[in-house]
Parts: structure tokens; C-alpha cells; sequence
């Protein structure tokens, strides 16, 4: 479990992963039960009763005893009173259900899965934060469909037995196991909500699917292209560590993912080259296969730009103006975490500078704020519309 810090950045840098106590995984399984005591911004005397009935039950399981359960949530809370951001908490959220998935043995994942339910029922009403945290954890604990469904299917069980299929719970699970059994992939639409920044249960703040973010890195390719249509050359590379050197030194790989020369008609053929090759390169690194391998957890970055007489591959990181878009790949897709722009030293974090990155690039918000359309259909009008941009 080496470089903690460069996998889980977020609980880093705000001191999640701190704990003065021997281990590592207390800190993630309290912050996720205190994630799940909070959803509705108070906490219920049944949550509290039950948060010390499973500090009694798992504390030696994830490394220190009952007690301390209670001074990491005070420690936690402290965190908190500081100001946390709705998009740092769903990236620090995020990050924690990850760690679960990477890190977790199998009793740990189970112990995990029993801590959350029974703690998110403790008060008889699931919330959508509730519901965002438990799927999420499902999921990066049991990879096959039929454990998923068995998992909230034993759930839902309990649920009935205990109230009634009427209960709230009950028809908040039900709805749930439709839409797994529809369409594992539409959950985080249907149930979770799209991300956005003022709804909570949004876990990333801004996550794609692989085919929507390989639409959406061609729709603000071409939205930087019209801008720039006196450059000889437009173009978008990607970058990611790939490892180091037995010196120490960091090795990383580049990849000219879209490259226009030139656009003067919506009907030029670069325009759909560079769409499908995109499309094949997200479903390479996905599927592994491709010359150089991105891991999950691997942060990237793709560089954005337009050269004037002297276009070359790489770009020259010298001039001001380039927009440079920090992204992650994670198992269930790609999150966008933030724009940067050469000789501007302010990061716009998304969602949070949504508004003012839509201004000021002449992008749509809602492409900025998870509001990115999920149909197919949606995005196809989207581009096309985009392409007409160089038509005028």
C-alpha cells in the first residue's frame, strides 16, 4: 500500500488520512459512517446509538479499538468546521470508496457493506447521499452482477420484514434493484442524480462515462478550434505518469489524441477521424490495450492549443493561453477535476468555477457542472451544431 497520498490526493491534503492511531483504514471507514450520519445536516439519536453499537462490533477489524471510533469522528468534524467545499467532499467521498475497492480485504469490504446499510436505515429514511455512498460501495465491493443484486436484494428483504414494502426504504431499494437489473450504468442518472454543484449525493462532482467524456473532449477541441481559426494547426494531447525509472526519474507518456488542420467546412473529414479515434482511445485505456497502459487512479492531463506559422506536436507550454484540463480515470469512468490556463494562476476547479469557466471560455455550463447530456442522441446534436461554428 505504497504512495497513499499520490492515489488519494484529496484525503491528503485535507488530513482525512491523518489519524494519529496505527492504520489506515479506521480513518476511511468513519469518514464514510460520518458521511452517512451528516446527508441530511443533523444527527439523529438512533445514529448515534447505532454508530456506537458497530464501533463495538468492527473496531478491531479495521485496526484500533471501539473508543477511538469517537475521537476520529470529533477529529473528522474538526476537519469539517474548517470549510469543506461540496466538490471536495465528493472528491474526498469518492476517493474513500476507492481506497475500499483498492485497498479493503474481502472480510473488510463485507464488514464495510454491513456498517453503511445499517447505519443509513438507523434513522427508517434513505436519503439520496445515502443511497449514492451505499451503491457506490456495493459496487467497489462486489464486481459481479449477481453478488450487486443479492447484496440489496438480502437488503430490501430486511427492509420488509422489519416495516412493509410501503415503507419509504423499501420502495426507495425496489426502485433501485429496477434500474441494476434495467441498466447497471443508468443508476447514477436515475437514482443518483447528474452531478451538480448545490445537490447533494453527487459523487464525483463531475464524472463521465467513457463514451460521454470522449464526446466531450471533441466538442471543447472544436469549441477551442473556431476560436483559433487563423492557427495552422489545432490540437489536443494527453499526458499521464506512466511510472519511474530504477533512478528515480519520472516517466510519462504523450498521446496526440485530436488534431485539426485547418477546418473550413462542418463536412471536413478531421472532424469525424478525430471522433472516432478518440472514441477508440477511451476504450483502449479502458480495456488495457492499448501501447501504454493508464491505470485507474492515474490523475491526467490534456493540453489544449493552436499554433500559428510554425505548428509542431508538442506545444509550447511557454505561451499564454493554452487551456490545460486535469482529468481522472477511475474504474467506473472519468472524472474532470479542473481547468488551468498558461499565464493565468488561478485554477478553475469543477463545478464550483462553472459559471465563471463557461464565461470566459464561451463553453456551456452544464458541460462544466455534470449537466453534460447522457444520451447519445443529445450529444450528436451538440456536435453538430458545434461543427457548424466553421461554416461562418
Amino acid at each position: 500500500m505504497l504512495d497513499l497520498d499520490k492515489k488519494y490526493p484529496m484525503l491528503f491534503e485535507k488530513g482525512i488520512m491523518g489519524a494519529a492511531n496505527m492504520g489506515v483504514f479506521a480513518p476511511i471507514v468513519v469518514f464514510l459512517m460520518d458521511r452517512i450520519m451528516i446527508t441530511d445536516n443533523e444527527v439523529v439519536q438512533e445514529e448515534t446509538v447505532m454508530f456506537k453499537q458497530l464501533s463495538n462490533e468492527y473496531g478491531d477489524l479495521f485496526g484500533f479499538g471501539s473508543g477511538n471510533f469517537m475521537m476520529e469522528l470529533m477529529r473528522i468534524g474538526n476537519i469539517y468546521d474548517n470549510y469543506i467545499s461540496i466538490s471536495e467532499d465528493a472528491r474526498m467521498t469518492w476517493e474513500a470508496v476507492e481506497f475500499i475497492a483498492s485497498e479493503f480485504d474481502d472480510e473488510q469490504k463485507k464488514g464495510m457493506v454491513d456498517i453503511l446499510e445499517r447505519l443509513a436505515t438507523s434513522d427508517e429514511y434513505l436519503d439520496k447521499k445515502e443511497m449514492s455512498i451505499l451503491y457506490a460501495t456495493v459496487m467497489a465491493c462486489y464486481k459481479e452482477l449477481d453478488a450487486i443484486n443479492t447484496v440489496f436484494s438480502r437488503f430490501y428483504e430486511r427492509i420488509i420484514k422489519v416495516y412493509s414494502a410501503e415503507h419509504q426504504m423499501a420502495k426507495a431499494l425496489m426502485h433501485l434493484m429496477n434500474l441494476i437489473a434495467e441498466d447497471p450504468k443508468s443508476v447514477k442518472i436515475s437514482v443518483l442524480g447528474r452531478p451538480d454543484p448545490r445537490a447533494e449525493g453527487n459523487i464525483p462532482p463531475v464524472l463521465f462515462t467513457d463514451e460521454e467524456f470522449a464526446d466531450w473532449i471533441m466538442i471543447v477541441s472544436l469549441v477551442r478550434a473556431s476560436q483559433n481559426k487563423q492557427a495552422l494547426m489545432n490540437q489536443s494531447r494527453v499526458y499521464w505518469t506512466i511510472g519511474k525509472t530504477t533512478d528515480g526519474r519520472t516517466m510519462t507518456s504523450e498521446k496526440g489524441l485530436i488534431k485539426f488542420f485547418n477546418i473550413t467546412s462542418s463536412k471536413d473529414d478531421q472532424i469525424e477521424e478525430s471522433l472516432d479515434y478518440t472514441r477508440a482511445w477511451c476504450k483502449a485505456i479502458r480495456d488495457d490495450i492499448g501501447n501504454v497502459k493508464m491505470l485507474d487512479q492515474t490523475i491526467f492531463q490534456i493540453v489544449v492549443f493552436g499554433e500559428g506559422d510554425h505548428p509542431s506536436l508538442a506545444p509550447d507550454l511557454s505561451r499564454d493561453g493554452l487551456w490545460k484540463i486535469t482529468c481522472k480515470k477511475i474504474n467506473s469512468g472519468i472524472e474532470l477535476h479542473a481547468f488551468d490556463i498558461t499565464g493565468d494562476p488561478k485554477t478553475y476547479w469543477c463545478p464550483e468555477t462553472a459559471k465563471e469557466l463557461a464565461e470566459k471560455f464561451f463553453l456551456d455550463r452544464g458541460w462544466l457542472n455534470g449537466n453534460f447530456p447522457i444520451q447519445q442522441s443529445e450529444r450528436d446534436k451538440i456536435l453538430s451544431s458545434i461543427k457548424g461554428l466553421f461554416n461562418e
